[in-house]
């Protein structure tokens, strides 16, 4: 099923209206679908059918809407985007990351500790994700987008900054503790943190759908100068289109 489309389209999600909005107003043709909370906004790029819907920020909101998308429409492949902050202190804003590896950053197990001994972080193992794998029920750490459109998006020009594969995190966490955000960097890899990749990539792995995670880095804790600032999102945007274009242009998954 395409909905009204009759080959499958390419699917992006953006979380904030300053991760979204200036995509959608790049659609052709553009009509709107209400699917519960979530408004689906399908259109053409370049001929090519594409829906793009805000999604609103968090694992949940993020993985809701990408599997309606997959229920809606059986997409050629679901891209989800926006903003990140950085873990890798060498990374600054207008940087980008693509999602080799995407990683849970919200499940734990802690130890026993018994009252008044107080929390000990550091300590806390990280369990994974549970999830089907040919029939098989696993905890998985790691997720891992598709390296085909890692290949397309590597080869797109960006006058702006770092493009690179990565490691995302992901969680309904911001974190600004520096020590903090170095353990996550010493223990599970990550480059930046978002709150939104890794549900979709749950998602799509279990529903067998083709996805990558990119993500501009709009803040960095490392920096002080470097707050947060949302016109980021619209910068990585502009660099998804271009790899939107080339994905049709080439046939990449088709």
């Amino acid at each position: 099923m395409n909905g009204s489309f009759d080959k499958k389209p390419i699917v992006i999600l953006g979380p904030m209206e300053s991760e979204s909005a200036w995509l959608i107003d790049r659609l052709d043709k553009r009509q709107e679908k209400l699917i519960g909370a979530y408004t689906f906004h399908e259109g053409l790029i370049d001929g090519y059918p594409v829906v793009i819907c805000r999604c609103y920020i968090g694992v949940v909101n993020s993985a809701a809407a990408a599997t309606l998308a997959i229920a809606q429409y059986d997409p050629l492949c679901v891209i989800i985007q926006g903003t990140s902050g950085a873990h890798d202190p060498a990374l600054h804003q207008g940087d980008i990351i693509l999602g080799e590896n995407l990683v849970e950053l919200g499940s734990f197990y802690t130890l026993h500790r018994d009252e008044g001994q107080g929390s000990a972080i550091f300590d806390w193992t990280q369990p994974g994700a549970e999830i089907n794998v040919n029939n098989n029920i696993e905890r998985v750490n790691t997720l891992h987008s598709d390296n085909r459109i890692l290949d397309v998006a590597e080869s797109v020009p960006y006058a702006d900054g770092v493009v690179r594969r990565g490691t995302i995190g992901a969680a309904d966490i911001w974190n600004r503790e520096l020590d903090m955000i170095a353990h996550l960097r010493r223990t599970l890899g990550t480059d930046c943190e978002e709150m939104e990749g890794f549900g979709v990539a749950q998602v799509c792995a279990q529903l067998d759908v083709p996805c990558v995670d990119i993500r501009v880095i709009s803040n960095s804790e490392w920096h002080s100068q470097e707050e947060f600032n949302e016109k980021y999102g619209e910068q990585c945007q502009m660099f998804v289109l271009q790899v939107i274009r080339r994905l049709i242009a080439e046939q990449t998954l088709m």
